[in-house]
């Protein structure tokens, strides 16, 4: 049985929308909210796009932006320098649900002398609750 052109393109499309958005027709809202004392402010790549730019030290920045369910590399880098260069963190986070999160760079104790950066995931949108 021939497939029509207009059957086609609309199959085109669903693949194109698919697969732009990471494998999911969904996308969570995703926060950021860096309570660290680093000095000079951050940028925030996952899966190597720019997603949160400069943000401060002990600020939660209130424009979301939608990612997809499923597995991220995230870096954290200085703001302006590219991954690779000279990276804060890196880590592989997995996003499960496609309700709103917040993405927090804290910091951890390490051993009892030594705390190192970190990422944790929050459901819901820790502005919201401020």
């Amino acid at each position: 049985m021939p497939v029509s052109k207009s059957v086609k393109a609309l199959l085109l499309a669903a693949l194109f929308t698919t697969s732009t958005l990471g494998g999911s027709a969904f996308a969570a809202q995703v926060y950021f909210q860096n309570t660290t004392a680093i000095t000079q402010p951050v940028d925030v790549y996952v899966d190597g796009t720019l997603l949160f730019a400069g943000v401060p030290a002990d600020t939660l920045a209130l424009s979301p932006q939608e990612l997809s369910s499923g597995v991220h590399q995230v870096v954290v880098t200085p703001a302006g320098v590219a991954p690779g260069q000279q990276d804060l963190l890196r880590q592989t986070l997995t996003l499960t649900s496609n309700n709103a999160v917040t993405l927090t760079l804290g910091t951890e104790q390490a051993s009892p002398d030594h705390r190192r950066l970190s990422l944790a995931l929050t459901t819901g949108n820790l502005a919201a609750r401020q």
